[in-house]
């Protein structure tokens, strides 16, 4: 039922939205109610100027209100043909309901648009509100007047002034524009951009610079990065990488106490294949007897990705698995 009452007050928005809200005949007292907190001040409005108006509507039962006769704010009333120069700049609503009656609660804030040289009357214009009774067979509708509220505008500068600079009167308020909002969101941007950057420097830096972060593999790893592919290099770069392992631990690492590594830092635990393998590819380089040649550009390759992997487990960052290359040593 209630699904079709909101079908049938929609057609019947839609069917008259081209009617003038005169046309709709005046609800019978009793049946709404109203209150008003009108704008602390009633004088000295120019032209930016914004004036609030609260206003609370009590609609008692069965007549129900129809939503789509609420303020339209952009929309501009006219007075005798000539635009008002009073917009409604915003309103917010909130409908509560109870066994009795509801009310509908508004916040209407209105921007001026109007200046003269002298000052002038105007006001914050009066809105119009519709309701029916969904028990009614006819649904016929009616309307209610939200009154208006009288205030001055006033010139901005004195009547005879030709340029408004020469008006330097301390009486005379100047346009602000709110700055609160933009300074808040441009600290918090400003915060989460350093924060962000902090982080980068320290993801993609040579050095270690958390607590108890010494950069073992850090240094190791900008000192294997710069080698090139020779036998001596590579040696060097295998050997570095066992002096690391050993500060680490504070002892030899081997395959076997690979356990003590990752009780110093179980991150290393996600590089146990690349371990292993960095042990193959040492004892294969250092103990066997073959004069089987290697490929020194892809073992230099391989070492300087190891090394940074270290690196990353060090610091405790996530190491993608992807990146992980294993049978490098044959």
């Amino acid at each position: 039922m209630k699904y079709l009452i909101s079908l049938w007050m929609l057609l019947l928005s839609v069917s008259s939205f081209a009617l003038d809200v005169q046309e709709w005949p005046d609800i019978q007292e009793g049946i709404i109610s109203i209150k008003i907190k009108e704008p602390l001040h009633r004088v000295g409005y120019t032209v930016g100027d914004k004036s609030e108006r609260h206003v609370e509507v009590t609609i008692k039962k069965p007549y129900v209100l129809i939503k789509e006769s609420l303020p339209i704010p952009g929309y501009e009333r006219k007075y005798k043909g000539q635009d008002l120069g009073i917009v409604l700049d915003a309103m917010k609503h909130v409908l509560k309901e109870n066994k009795t009656s509801s009310t509908l609660v508004m916040d209407l804030t209105y921007q001026i648009f109007t200046n003269n040289v002298v000052a002038k009357p105007g006001f914050l214009p009066a809105e119009y509100i519709r309701v029916l009774n969904p028990n009614d067979p006819q649904k016929k509708v009616f309307k209610y007047r939200i009154p208006e509220y009288q205030i001055a505008i006033s010139p901005l500068s004195i009547f005879g002034a030709i340029k408004i600079e020469q008006d330097m009167s301390p009486l005379r308020g100047v346009i602000l524009m709110d700055e609160k909002s933009p300074i808040k969101t441009l600290k918090i941007s400003g915060i989460i951009a350093l924060l962000s950057l902090l982080g980068l420097i320290y993801i993609y830096s040579q050095y270690a610079w958390l607590p108890n972060a010494r950069g073992v593999f850090a240094r190791t790893h900008r000192s294997i990065n710069k080698m090139k592919a020779t036998p001596a290099s590579i040696e060097k770069a295998i050997t570095e990488m066992h002096r690391a392992f050993d500060l680490v631990i504070g002892k030899t690492l081997f395959t076997d106490n690979l356990h003590d590594l990752y009780a110093k830092n179980p991150s290393f635990k996600n590089i146990d294949t690349e371990l292993r393998e960095f042990f193959k590819l040492s004892t294969l380089l250092f103990f066997n007897t073959s004069n089987k040649k290697y490929d020194h550009d892809e073992i230099l390759k391989w070492l300087k990705d190891f090394s940074r992997h270290c690196r990353d487990c060090e610091r405790k960052l996530i190491v993608d698995k992807k990146s992980l290359v294993a049978g490098l040593a044959k």
